[in-house]
């Protein structure tokens, strides 16, 4: 399937963040966003999928694919969070 390069305008980004609200990046592409899954804290990760922040993100940027197999992601942790959404997103 080929990926929609959908570059966000501003506001529309992807903002990462702590609980806390602490801001640690954004994204403005699914290039983006897939490079900040890779580095940021597992903890900001686990946030936002335990959250429902993620699908709705990726199916606004053309992802829907994607969208829907990270909305139905099941026995996530603060420790398997990463591997399991980079081997949807990669």
């Amino acid at each position: 399937m080929k990926r929609v390069k959908k570059v966000c305008n501003p506001g529309e980004e992807f903002y990462f963040k702590l609980p806390d609200n602490t801001m640690l990046g954004k994204a403005a592409s699914y290039d983006e966003f897939v490079d900040l899954v890779h580095v940021l804290p597992a903890e900001s990760l686990y946030y936002h999928q335990a959250n429902g922040h993620f699908a709705p993100w990726l199916r606004f940027i053309g992802e829907k694919a994607k969208a829907r197999r990270i909305s139905m992601l099941k026995k996530v942790t603060p420790e398997n969070i990463r591997i399991k959404l980079l081997k949807i997103l990669v």
